[in-house]
């Protein structure tokens, strides 16, 4: 993508003054033409964006599901093995397709293809830019999420049509996560630095956070690291929607994951200003 993208399509149509707000938010004017040029870009790669999550779900289903689930005998937390790891998978999904995007896909946008800077020659902010870049990360990572849950349908691994309230956890969540990557990305200085947040954050986070066993194998001297990982609590929740648990308890971890959002966001708008104007 060229550096005159925005210059040359009607994405740069002029905001009315209307759409423009006092206090940063992630929905503007601006913000959704970010969004859309990310949503085209994404469209014109269809035939290689859009079969991976579900090649990846099915691949992990045989792996630990059918695979390694054998060995696992009776259930965990009341719930057969394949059905405990299924709701996991999806907030996995999330974690790793909002983070890449906002990671990867932000950096090359900026630094590479020097999109930044066409974009920033217009009536769009720089908060808007960021917001985008967000917004279409948690959008793109619901995706994915859902992606899983059509191959968990067939499978017959679905209890209940609370289910269904799981793609929004996934757009909350895709929303926290693509924040926190934008913050890794606005420090990096190159794209090969990513490999520690991968390391040593990404990583981690998917498999001590209640995704393929139960943090209650872990340890009680150590089971305090958990709570730590923004991916916890989204697992919780997103497990207890799956089986239909909907008790008073799951507000406070919807509360958690949605103040993480506004720390993550707001953090990740002043970091990015500071790369890039200094």
């Amino acid at each position: 993508m060229d550096d005159n993208y925005f210059l040359q399509s009607n994405y740069l149509e002029a905001k009315p003054q209307r759409w423009r707000l006092t206090l940063p938010t992630p929905f503007t004017w601006g913000t959704y033409r970010v969004w859309q040029r990310n949503r085209d870009a994404f469209l014109r790669r269809w035939k290689t964006e859009l079969w991976p999550p579900f090649v990846e779900t099915i691949m992990t289903l045989l792996a630990f599901g059918f695979g390694i689930g054998v060995y696992i005998q009776g259930q965990v937390e009341g719930m057969s093995y394949l059905q405990f790891i299924a709701p996991g998978l999806i907030m996995s999904s999330v974690l790793f397709t909002a983070t890449f995007e906002c990671m990867f896909g932000t950096y090359i946008r900026m630094k590479i293809e020097k999109m930044f800077d066409a974009t920033l020659a217009t009536p769009i902010t720089l908060e808007e830019v960021v917001s985008g870049e967000i917004t279409w990360a948690a959008t793109r990572a619901t995706f994915t999420g859902s992606c899983v849950l059509l191959v968990l349908a067939p499978l017959n691994l679905l209890p209940n049509w609370w289910v269904v309230l799981l793609p929004l956890l996934g757009l909350i969540t895709g929303f926290m996560m693509a924040s926190l990557a934008i913050i890794v990305t606005s420090l990096v200085p190159s794209i090969n630095a990513f490999n520690y947040f991968i390391t040593l954050g990404v990583v981690p986070m998917q498999l001590f956070s209640d995704v393929f066993f139960s943090v209650s194998q872990i340890p009680e001297n150590l089971r305090w690291l958990v709570y730590f990982s923004p991916l916890y609590p989204a697992t919780r929740l997103a497990r207890a929607i799956f089986v239909g648990q909907m008790g008073p308890e799951l507000l406070g971890y919807l509360l958690w994951i949605s103040l993480l959002s506004l720390v993550f966001y707001s953090l990740a708008l002043r970091l990015m200003r500071h790369r890039l104007i200094k």
